[in-house]
C-alpha cells in the first residue's frame, strides 16, 4: 500500500504534546503553519519543508519573543528580540 502524504491544511500531533497547525506540501509543513513545542514554546509563521523559513515569531515559555527573518530553522535576517526585563535588540541575525 502507497504511503498517503499530508497535503493542503491540518493538524499533527506528536506523543509528547508537540503540534503543528498549518499547510502540509509533500508531507511536510510548508507555507504558513504554528508549531507548539512541549516545553511550550510557539513558534507562528512561514514553513519551507518542515523548517521555519521566511517571517516568524517565536514566543518562549519564559517569555522571551524574537519576531523577524528565519532560514532553515535559525534566525537569520532583520528581526528584533525582546527579553522579560524589557531590553531588546533589533538588528540583523546571520544563521540564529
Amino acid at each position: 500500500m502507497p504511503k498517503v502524504l499530508r497535503e493542503g491544511r491540518g493538524k499533527a500531533t506528536w506523543p509528547d504534546g508537540t503540534i503543528y497547525e498549518g499547510y502540509w506540501f509533500e508531507d511536510k509543513a510548508n507555507g504558513k503553519g504554528r508549531f507548539i513545542h512541549a516545553n511550550g514554546d510557539v513558534y507562528d509563521g512561514e514553513w519551507k519543508d518542515d523548517k521555519a523559513h521566511g517571517f516568524g515569531v517565536l514566543t518562549h515559555a519564559d517569555g522571551v519573543i524574537y519576531e523577524g527573518q528565519w532560514f532553515e530553522d535559525k534566525q537569520h535576517g532583520v528581526g528584533t528580540e525582546l527579553w522579560s526585563d524589557k531590553s531588546t535588540y533589533s538588528g540583523d541575525y546571520k544563521n540564529g
